[in-house]
C-alpha cells in the first residue's frame, strides 16, 4: 500500500464541481521511462493491479471483460482502521491523442466512504521519453475530502512506484488494451 508521506504533492490542486455535489483533486506524477500505452495496459488489469497494491483484494468481473471498452468490476477487502470495503466501479478506455490515453473510473456502489466517485487518469508523454499521469479524482465524500484526496495521491504513488520498479505489462496486458481501443475506445476527449 502506500505510506504517510506519499500523501502529499507540492502542485495538486483542488477542485470542486458544483453542478455534480463533487469535489476532489487533480494532480500530474511522472511514472518514469514507461511508453504510455504501456503503462495504461498495466493500470487496465484491475486484477493485477489489486494483487500488486492490495493483496488479498477480492476481484469479480460483473460485465464486460478487459477486451471491451468498458467494464464493470467488484473490489473487496479490508482496509486497516476502517474494515471491510467492497466497491464496484465501471472502467472506460479510450484514445484522447495519438501518444495519450484515459482510464476513466466511475464508482458505482460504495457506502462507507463516498457516495459517488469518479476518477479518470491520463496517460501521456512526457519530457525524456518518460510518462506523466494525469489524475483528477471527484467524490461525493461522506468523510472528510482530505482523506479521499490524500488516499488518491498515495494510491498513485503506488503505482509511480510499480512502474519505476521496471514493472511493464504482459503480452496480455498489451493485448486486452489493444482490443479495448479498438473496440470503440478510439474516441478523442
Amino acid at each position: 500500500m502506500w505510506q504517510q508521506e506519499d500523501t502529499e504533492l507540492e502542485h495538486a490542486e483542488d477542485l470542486r464541481d458544483e453542478a455534480q455535489g463533487l469535489s476532489g483533486v487533480r494532480f500530474t506524477i511522472e511514472l518514469g521511462h514507461i511508453d504510455p500505452f504501456d503503462a495504461a495496459a498495466v493500470f487496465w488489469d484491475q486484477h493485477g493491479q489489486a494483487r500488486e497494491l492490495f493483496p488479498g483484494t477480492e476481484c469479480a468481473m460483473q460485465s464486460g471483460s478487459y477486451r471491451e471498452p468498458s467494464f464493470v468490476l467488484r473490489m473487496s477487502l479490508d482496509l486497516p482502521g476502517i474494515g471491510p470495503f467492497t466497491q464496484t466501479s465501471r472502467y472506460s478506455a479510450q484514445r484522447v491523442a495519438p501518444e495519450a490515453f484515459a482510464i476513466r473510473v466511475d464508482t458505482i456502489e460504495e457506502s462507507m466512504l463516498w457516495k459517488r466517485g469518479l476518477a479518470i487518469h491520463r496517460f501521456s508523454p512526457g519530457s525524456g521519453a518518460t510518462t506523466l499521469l494525469e489524475v483528477t479524482s471527484l467524490y461525493a465524500p461522506r468523510v472528510p475530502i482530505k482523506i479521499l484526496n490524500q488516499a488518491a495521491i498515495g494510491a498513485a504513488r503506488a503505482h509511480q512506484r510499480r512502474y519505476l520498479s521496471g514493472r511493464r505489462p504482459t503480452a496480455a496486458e498489451r493485448e486486452h488494451f489493444l482490443a479495448a481501443l479498438g473496440a470503440g475506445g478510439q474516441r478523442g476527449a
